[in-house]
């Protein structure tokens, strides 16, 4: 009876010591996993159920369009968090989602779709072809360059001061 007794001291014992770093290692891990999502729902006022069917049925409609999985892959946006895929909210509460793609392994996509989802589930393609340049709205977001400090005047007044001068001068 002692030896089972000591026996089981000894295998347990481990298992009594090994619970609290176990815990604390989970208390840790949840921490830090809960932080990005509050993050990442705080950019957007969509339900993020919804966000997530609409990015999967935006995706299968485009993968229907093209072929399927074996001839077409969407961008690597369109498999991971829905609040990274590239959405806009629409003012009737739809999503649309604009995104590129090409066949299975592409480095440089060549199809680009545009795909409007209703709350109901209802998809919209608008765009389904080649990929597009980028359009002036697009290069105009830009935000322009603040001019040099030491430059107090724009470069085309100048020739405008230079000419008012050789008015007066005459």
């Amino acid at each position: 009876m002692y030896r089972s007794l000591l026996f089981l001291s000894i295998l347990l014992t481990p298992l009594t010591l090994a619970s609290t770093p176990i815990q604390a290692q989970e208390n840790t891990t949840q921490s830090q996993v809960t932080q990005p999502l509050r993050v990442a729902q705080d950019k957007t006022n969509v339900d993020p159920f919804f966000l997530t069917r609409a990015k999967n049925l935006a995706r299968q409609a485009a993968e229907n369009k093209n072929g399927g999985l074996n001839s077409y892959r969407a961008e690597p946006a369109m498999y991971g968090p829905a609040i990274d895929s590239p959405f806009v909210e629409n003012e009737d509460g739809s999503l649309t989602f604009s995104f590129k793609g090409g066949s299975p392994g592409f480095t440089t996509p060549t199809v680009e779709t545009v795909a409007t989802v209703t709350p109901p589930g209802i998809v919209n393609i608008s765009y389904n072809g080649s990929v597009r340049p980028a359009t002036v709205e697009q290069e105009d977001s830009e935000p322009p360059s603040a001019p040099a400090a030491t430059d107090p005047v724009p470069p085309e007044a100048p020739s405008q001061i230079i000419d008012q001068i050789k008015d007066l001068v005459k």
